[in-house]
């Protein structure tokens, strides 16, 4: 321990260096969320980067994404959310086929 220290204060201890005084001092920053940025709305709009990512990321999960897309027709929706389940349906089915490989492998 430092003898030089204070014996009052801990180490690990925080000080405030000034206490609003009262809560609408404080300001609160917008969430990202709430206000994403100009090139966030344009690229969520983009065809090409919403069908990168069913295909490349999320799957099924990202049909969301396509239906909140105003770039898409509804037969467009209909048409690529069909696709990405069955995509995402035969991926699912290839790592069973893996794994069950993989086990009759390692078992003998």
């Amino acid at each position: 321990m430092n003898p030089h220290a204070d014996q009052d204060e801990s180490p690990i201890e925080a000080k405030l260096s000034a206490s609003p005084s009262a809560a609408g001092d404080v300001p609160v920053p917008p969430s990202p969320a709430a206000t994403p940025p100009f090139q966030q709305r344009r690229l969520l709009q983009s065809r090409g980067a919403v069908l990168a990512t069913l295909f490349l990321v999320t799957g099924a999960l990202g049909i969301p994404l396509l239906w909140m897309n105003k770039a898409f027709s509804n037969v467009e929706r209909y048409f690529w959310a069909l696709i990405v389940s069955l995509y995402t349906a035969l991926l699912i089915y290839a790592a069973w086929q893996i794994c069950r490989w993989s086990y009759h492998q390692i078992v003998g």
